[in-house]
């Protein structure tokens, strides 16, 4: 095992990391889009986009769709994207231009966006897939496998991020829920090592499904509000 740093704040330093990675492997057996912001203060990116957007979703999809090709030939490979049920939370965002992107709509939406970003990237996938584009096998039980995943409430640094952007309130919020939340090792880790790694999701043919700790659901693209 050996770390890569990667900066997803910086989409050329992603580019650069994510080509190499896709000249070294030869296969790979899951792809799990973890890292991210969370509720917090808007501010640009290195490359002049919301960097909540950016981190949390344009330089994991630009990552991911360079890997492809290798999750592609892996055989029962999976492509997990961390999400949240705050991807409920948007009925009005239309993902039309930069300057929409760009725009300070709240701490909580702009995690909530980043978030339905997500789900709605793997359904187009799985949409692409059953059409055979994007050097997908249209047949039903070919690699990769895509899933998004809601970890649930996890004790992690983000509450902080919360904390900082909405002040007292946010420190009287997170000292209200943190007595629930998760240990990320022991619960939190749980929905996205399932997707990553049960057979089940094979099984049950989980294709596009997303998953939260013990329960799992289809979405389509009709059923989202955005």
């Amino acid at each position: 095992m050996h770390a890569i740093q990667i900066e997803l704040e910086d989409l050329h330093q992603t580019d650069k990391v994510a080509r190499d990675l896709a000249s070294k492997l030869e296969r790979i057996d899951g792809l799990i889009c973890n890292a991210g912001l969370g509720v917090g203060k808007f501010a640009l990116s290195k490359d002049g986009i919301d960097s909540h957007m950016q981190v949390n979703h344009i330089a994991q999809f630009h990552l991911s769709m360079i890997l492809l090709p290798l999750l592609q030939k892996t055989p029962d490979s999976r492509l997990v994207l961390q999400s949240s049920e705050f991807h409920r939370m948007m009925s009005n965002t239309k993902f039309a231009s930069v300057d929409e992107l760009n725009t300070d709509i709240g701490p909580s939406n702009l995690y909530a966006r980043t978030k339905l970003a997500q789900v709605l990237y793997i359904t187009s996938l799985v949409e692409r897939k059953s059409k055979g584009e994007l050097g997908f096998n249209s047949n039903s039980d070919s690699s990769p496998w895509l899933l998004a995943v809601h970890p649930g409430g996890v004790a992690t640094d983000q509450p902080k991020q919360a904390e900082d952007a909405y002040g007292t309130l946010g420190k009287i919020g997170v000292a209200a829920v943190k007595p629930m939340m998760k240990d990320p090792v022991d619960e939190g880790c749980r929905p996205a090592l399932f997707a990553a790694t049960s057979e089940d999701v094979t099984k049950e043919k989980l294709q596009g499904a997303y998953v939260s700790l013990g329960t799992f659901v289809h979405v389509r693209q009709e059923e989202l509000s955005y």
